[in-house]
């Protein structure tokens, strides 16, 4: 009977775990010059940033690249905002993205996946699209 309590205790525990990380959308985008600068015109360094401005373009702006792909989620000013401060990249791979995308030496085909419940972000994972 213990055994059992406990493995039912586990179970719901690990089940809240992953229901708190829930997939709420991915995508894939095209990350250019257009979006290493914000809507003031100023250059963005942070892949975060350039993530958020992406999604703006897309929904605010209607500007869209080759290999832009919909979501539904970020359509707002105030859910584009939860972008920032909870990324998850890696920093060696997209290391001064900003410079390097503005420069054209690069454009990043990313893969976006954004982790929460309820309508709020916990984790944006930015991965590299193409592998």
């Amino acid at each position: 009977m213990k055994k059992t309590l406990c493995a039912a205790i586990a179970t719901l525990a690990i089940t809240g775990a992953a229901k708190a990380q829930d997939t709420m959308v991915e995508y894939f985008t095209s990350l250019t010059p257009t979006d290493a600068f914000n809507s003031r015109g100023q250059p963005l360094e942070d892949i975060c940033a350039i993530v958020q401005q992406d999604r703006a373009n897309w929904h605010r702006f209607n500007k869209s690249d080759q290999g832009d792909q919909a979501d539904w989620f970020f359509d707002s000013t105030d859910r584009r905002a939860m972008i920032a401060g909870t990324c998850d990249y890696d920093r060696s791979y997209f290391g001064n993205a900003g410079a390097r995308i503005r420069s054209g030496e690069r454009q990043f085909y990313v893969f976006v996946r954004v982790y929460g419940s309820n309508g709020v972000v916990s984790r944006v994972l930015i991965a590299e699209g193409a592998g």
